[in-house]
């Protein structure tokens, strides 16, 4: 058979409207997303430990049994500021711990230095280097696992600390039980103009442990991987192979091998390129038009079931990065089936200049590492670039729901992966004794859990629900269509009631702290009503729906108010100085038990 020719494009009808966070694109099933740190400036060790606000850049890897995530943070601006690198390390994705400092803050010396553009930098030794890396992890082929970071400067904070800026690549060991070893310089920028005597690490050919030298020898040698240093280390660093274009920039690499032979590179911008060599010699880099995004990055690679998967924010717009998406493609060129993977933007807490708005700069785990046993895609990201994220995408990349019949158990773990999850650090959901607990004591965000259903203009949905308090938090229920367009809401309020919205929210029973309610929904899009049960009790035979949709097949659950803020009319670097009152305290929990979900559709 001959091989397929071309790039990577999108040959989808499907495109994002960006006055929704979520798009009113319909979610892939079973994604679930994780808050890994919630950037706190007054409670660090509710965090991180460091108290820093701007976090970017996370990578992700699967290492020795757990999962690990190197993200950059400063104090609260990008490229300003003493720059570290934080690594964190969860059991199973969803809970995060083990904090650590992998590349610390790095004085800069005092010195002159002249790059080869003939640009001149003086530094008075009280300025420090900003984190930078397009890449964290490389496993060799010996076992060793190395952690990489760029520590670079900018002269002003809308100058990047690359391309001319560098001071240099370092590299550490990750050992199994998540111990780090000693730093050292795998690359520094001699190009910039530095010699030894100004690094404040040694090189790593003086490292005295040669498996740790061959293992960076390794890497220096793989073309595709340092491919990923191109912006940073700059044209004139001979390893770089593909260079970047008069006046423009290749940025943030990353690829996927079609075969042994075909490989697809990756960019921001929509720019791509293909090598039929292994990765030898490429074609040139260029623009794929139906690759709609923006600076947010791209992560393509191939998934388990052999199909192939790009991850990105099909936007043209820069500050507004939203919604995050996944397509999918059988041949690795022609991708289709949009689906969401993160479809919320919370409120940005803190100020910081070129904090863009949503979830952005994804990637993956690249070819070469290990990979999770349960062979599905996790992606890291940062949202308003203040809060590290994760997200399971299930493999296969699935949307609509088959089953017209669905009940579910939560005593059996295995009904969890039907649904889709939102989950911050300070709102969270778990299988509990049989039930799904979702608790909130997040003052600004939500938690979240969803459901995919199969579309019907008729369905009748039960659960049971036991609210933990009646006089604070909040839970709301919802049956919408594909776009997320709500036909019933009804919400537990802190006043003590349940209320159904309808043309408006009106009261329909009193509830009480502890105790359960057992609730029946059945509705019609052809009359646009429903019929609601309390404890067998039916409450009303006809209520109009909030919105009229022809069919339903989505069962929202979410402990907070629908969101329409930020808008594309919000402009991230007009926000005040000050931080949102109170963000870094957490709230009085909330918790809320829902069980025995029942769910039938018909024509």
């Amino acid at each position: 058979m001959l091989k397929k020719e071309g790039l990577p494009r999108y040959v989808g009808k499907i495109h994002p409207n960006c006055d929704y966070h979520h798009g009113q694109i319909f979610p892939a099933k079973g994604v679930k997303c994780y808050q890994a740190a919630r950037a706190n400036r007054t409670h660090p060790e509710l965090d991180d430990g460091t108290g820093c606000t701007y976090k970017h850049a996370a990578d992700p890897v699967w290492f020795a049994g757990r999962f690990y995530i190197q993200y950059l943070i400063t104090p609260e601006d990008e490229h300003t500021g003493a720059g570290r690198s934080v690594l964190a390390s969860s059991p199973d994705g969803a809970v995060w711990e083990d904090f650590q400092i992998s590349f610390p803050e790095y004085p800069i010396p005092a010195c002159t230095i002249r790059n080869e553009k003939g640009e001149t930098h003086t530094f008075d030794g009280a300025s420090y280097a900003v984190m930078h890396q397009r890449m964290s992890f490389y496993l060799a082929s010996s076992g060793r696992m190395l952690v990489l970071g760029f520590y670079g400067f900018s002269p002003e904070p809308w100058l990047t600390p690359w391309d001319g800026r560098g001071i240099g690549r370092v590299v550490r060991e990750l050992f199994p039980d998540g111990t780090l070893g000693d730093i050292y310089f795998i690359r520094p920028c001699w190009q910039a103009g530095w010699d030894k005597s100004q690094l404040r690490y040694p090189l790593f050919e003086e490292c005295p442990d040669e498996g740790f030298r061959a293992a960076c020898r390794e890497l220096l040698n793989d073309r595709l991987a340092v491919q990923q240093w191109a912006e940073e280390n700059g044209d004139a660093d001979e390893i770089i192979q593909i260079k970047h274009p008069a006046g423009g920039s290749n940025q943030a690499f990353c690829w996927y091998h079609i075969d042994g032979d075909t490989v697809i590179g990756l960019w921001k911008h929509s720019r791509t390129a293909r090598s039929d060599d292994g990765g030898k010699t490429w074609g040139p880099v260029s623009v794929s038009p139906s690759l709609v995004m923006s600076g947010q990055k791209v992560w393509g690679c191939r998934t388990a079931d052999g199909k192939f998967a790009m991850v990105y924010d099909p936007t043209l717009e820069t500050q507004h990065r939203y919604p995050l998406c996944v397509t999918v493609s059988e041949d690795g060129l022609d991708f289709d089936r949009m689906r969401l993977v993160h479809g919320e933007v919370p409120p940005m807490r803190f100020k910081g200049f070129w904090k863009d708005l949503g979830p952005q700069y994804m990637r993956g785990i690249s070819e070469g590492l290990p990979q999770p046993p349960d062979g599905d895609l996790w992606v890291a990201y940062s949202v308003n670039k203040e809060d590290i994220w994760i997200a399971r995408i299930p493999v296969p990349i699935r949307g609509e729901e088959e089953a017209a019949v669905i009940r579910e158990d939560f005593s059996d773990p295995a009904a969890l992966e039907n649904w889709n999850l939102y989950c911050p650090k300070f709102a969270r959901i778990r299988a509990e004794n049989g039930a799904l607990l979702l608790s909130d004591r997040e003052p600004y965000d939500y938690c979240r859990a969803e459901r995919i259903l199969k579309p019907a203009p008729r369905q009748e949905v039960s659960f049971r629900v036991a609210p933990a308090q009646n006089d604070c938090g909040s839970l709301f229920i919802e049956l919408t269509d594909a776009r997320e367009t709500p036909a019933v809401r009804l919400v537990f309020r802190p006043d003590g009631k349940l209320y159904a919205r309808t043309v408006c929210e009106l009261p329909m029973t009193e509830y009480r702290a502890g105790e359960s309610y057992d609730i029946r929904i059945s509705l019609d899009c052809r009359t646009f009503r429903y019929s609601l049960w309390v404890n067998g009790a039916l409450v009303s035979d006809s209520l109009i729906f909030m919105a009229a949709v022809n069919e339903v097949s989505r069962f929202i659950l979410r402990t907070g108010e629908r969101r329409h803020s930020p808008t594309l009319d919000d402009i991230p670097d007009d926000k005040p100085e000050v931080p949102l009152p109170g963000c870094d305290e957490p709230a009085p929990e909330t918790a809320f038990s829902f069980r025995n979900f029942r769910a039938q559709g018909e024509e």
